[in-house]
């Protein structure tokens, strides 16, 4: 228990740091020597897990060989039915991920900051593009999401409601969705919703396994 309340307390909603120059990211403390990257297909369809990584990230495609390069920072890796893959991502990784469709309008996705040098592992299950399947984001003995479908998400630990851009509103919303607050985390400002839509971990610099699953 001490352990979950001090990862809720240091729960937020925030961006991550200023991105570091790649040359500084690259000296990522030893901690993060062995630590993966875990996808889970739990469902009984194989898939394609999509990723478009930040510029800022050390690890890219380049480290996966089965994640098949479509441009500089963007991959795809088969997945079969219930199975999984554990990628390995002994540096800085920053990316986003989505299931069976790319990482853009109309697609769940999992957004990914871990092993970051200057900070903790920074998590969530993002719905501001929209809602395409379930997916959940496990690190640190805290489970992230599922979705409970499009809507209906306000209380969903570690998950931004659709187009909710900054988790209690939607104030500048993607792919031609109008602002609001209708179905977003309740609170006074994006920095103190009632439930976190981003998680901050409780490890400093990471060094530790993330696990994002696609479920039914």
């Amino acid at each position: 228990m001490k352990n979950l309340a001090l990862l809720l307390s240091l729960a937020l909603l925030g961006a991550c740091p200023d991105p570091k120059p790649a040359a500084d990211l690259a000296l990522a403390p030893d901690q993060a020597a062995g630590v993966s990257l875990i996808l889970k297909n739990a469902t009984s369809s194989a898939t394609t897990v999509n990723f478009a990584f930040g510029a800022d990230s050390v690890v890219l495609p380049a480290a996966w060989p089965a994640c098949v390069a479509s441009a500089a920072l963007n991959c795809a890796l088969p997945l079969g039915a219930m199975s999984q893959v554990a990628l390995p991502a002994s540096g800085y990784l920053n990316t986003t991920l989505a299931f069976g469709s790319l990482v853009g309008c109309g697609s769940t996705k999992a957004e990914i900051n871990m092993n970051n040098p200057t900070w903790f592992n920074t998590l969530d299950v993002s719905l501001v593009d929209g809602y395409s399947n379930n997916i959940t984001i496990e690190s640190e003995g805290q489970k992230l999401g599922p979705p409970l479908g499009a809507t209906g998400n306000e209380k969903v630990l570690g998950l931004f409601p659709v187009g909710c851009d900054i988790c209690v509103a939607r104030q500048s919303p993607p792919c031609g969705q109008s602002p609001g607050g209708t179905g977003c985390k309740m609170g006074p400002d994006q920095y103190h919703p009632d439930v976190p839509c981003q998680v901050q971990g409780a490890i400093k610099f990471g060094g530790v396994d993330v696990t994002v699953s696609l479920v039914p």
